[in-house]
């Protein structure tokens, strides 16, 4: 009988030991919802004058094929901006805020197919003062700073002028700080346009597997389609209100075979041992009953 007590107090034990020692460094709490750190938004005005944004088309375009390493991205936005007062010149803003080395981004800005010039400014805190910019910001990021992409454009008297961003750059080991990758476009920046908008944003990604995502106030409507090596988020809107959401893309960190078989083993190691045990106590007891038998 204290044999038998004995095995029971040492399988309990053991089986305890082996449940803490393999499973507490698996358990972790829900991730944090991911923040806006990382974003693109598209550009406004830094003035008052009655303008309107009649037409926009941006693509974004995710290269992830060696997501690991690094992922490549390519941002080509048209802005048509209609002017109905007297000639201007106004500042244009759009706001960025990646994990890419900024020196290295290769940014162009172009009005009516000439190139401009544009300064960039970054802003690191949330307090600081900006000269000669007079935005306050309604989101903000701790992690990247903001940039800002300033240009001057001359818009003519009852015209339209396109204005077109283009820019390109890498960011290297993209899992470095956490297992989430999260990048949004954000439309509605400015509530400054007048009248309605007509507009296309396409997000393509090349390479490993993501997650498109979407929040909104006022939504466009929006679908995915097949390109050949990935997929392409299409949102559209013909002739209304500015839409006032982000649409993102969300890049998980992979796990490593190493990692999965660790994970199987700490969620069937104890189960084998509790099966194990029950089956050991079993056939204790079938002995004890066939000892009881026999004398």
């Amino acid at each position: 009988m204290k044999a038998r007590k004995r095995i029971y107090v040492v399988f309990i034990i053991l089986f305890l030991a082996l449940n803490y020692c393999i499973s507490v460094p698996n358990v972790s709490a829900p991730p944090p919802p991911p923040s806006r750190d990382q974003f693109i938004a598209e550009i406004f005005p830094n003035c008052t004058a009655p303008l309107q944004l009649s037409y926009t088309n941006t693509m974004i375009t995710f290269d992830a094929t060696f997501l690991s390493n690094k992922i490549d991205i390519l941002f080509d936005a048209n802005y048509t901006l209609s002017n109905q007062e007297n000639t201007t010149t106004i500042p244009l803003i759009l706001l960025l805020s990646l994990a890419l080395n900024i020196s290295e981004v290769i940014i162009k800005v172009f009005a009516n197919s000439t190139p401009i010039s544009h300064d960039l400014i970054s802003v690191s805190n949330r307090n600081e003062i900006i000269t000669p910019i007079d935005i306050q910001f309604e989101w903000f990021t701790e992690r990247y700073p903001i940039i800002l992409i300033k240009c001057n454009v001359t818009l003519l008297k009852n015209s339209t002028s396109v204005l077109r961003y283009h820019f390109n750059g890498s960011k290297s080991n993209p899992f470095d700080f956490k297992d989430l990758f999260y990048i949004v476009y954000h439309l509605g920046t400015s509530q400054e346009w007048i009248g309605n908008t007509t507009g296309r944003v396409e997000l393509n990604v090349y390479g490993k597997q993501h997650h498109f995502t979407t929040t909104w106030i006022r939504l466009a409507p929006c679908h995915i389609v097949d390109i050949i090596g990935g997929k392409s988020y299409i949102c559209e809107w013909n002739n209304t209100v500015s839409p006032l959401m982000d649409v993102g893309i969300k890049f998980y960190r992979e796990t490593s075979p190493f990692e999965e078989m660790m994970e199987i083993i700490a969620f069937g190691f104890p189960i084998s041992i509790t099966i194990t045990g029950i089956i050991i106590i079993v056939l204790i007891k079938r002995s004890e009953r066939k000892k009881r038998e026999i004398t």
